[in-house]
């Protein structure tokens, strides 16, 4: 009964972690695309495109919602593990700043979290199909 526990409070942690980061990065990304927002100031600031600023909104709602599935949920937060990078090397490389990384070090690490706890069920369509019931039928069901 305790390893029943575990699991569903491991559960209830991803996807707290899950909601949290869909929340913000649907509403991040969303700003992206406003032209008076201070993303798009900022991205000009640091010398950037508006294509750029676009891109990084469209990786960041495309994260925020492959998030949601737990079988894509490690792509998710992979596309949102880049664009953290991204962004703490905009910090350290283009404003001189590095002290300014810790914005972006939480959700890298909630990313990090997401990709290795959603590994195993991650969607891979090249996988030979039986491999998977033959994973279902041992009892070694990803969690």
């Amino acid at each position: 009964m305790a390893l029943r526990a575990r699991v569903v409070a491991r559960e209830i942690v991803l996807w707290t972690i899950t909601l949290l980061m869909v929340y913000v990065f649907v509403f991040a990304g969303l700003a992206k695309f406003d032209d008076g927002s201070g993303w798009s100031r900022a991205f000009a600031h640091w010398g950037y495109p508006v294509w750029f600023r676009m891109l990084v909104g469209v990786v960041e709602l495309a994260g925020a919602v492959l998030l949601l599935w737990p079988r894509t949920a490690a792509y998710g937060a992979a596309c949102i593990a880049v664009i953290m990078l991204g962004g703490m090397g905009t910090h350290v490389f283009v404003e001189h700043r590095p002290s300014r990384v810790t914005s972006e070090l939480v959700h890298l690490v909630f990313a990090t979290i997401m990709v290795w706890s959603r590994r195993r069920m991650a969607w891979m369509p090249f996988r030979r199909a039986g491999a998977a019931t033959a994973t279902l039928r041992t009892g070694d069901a990803p969690l």
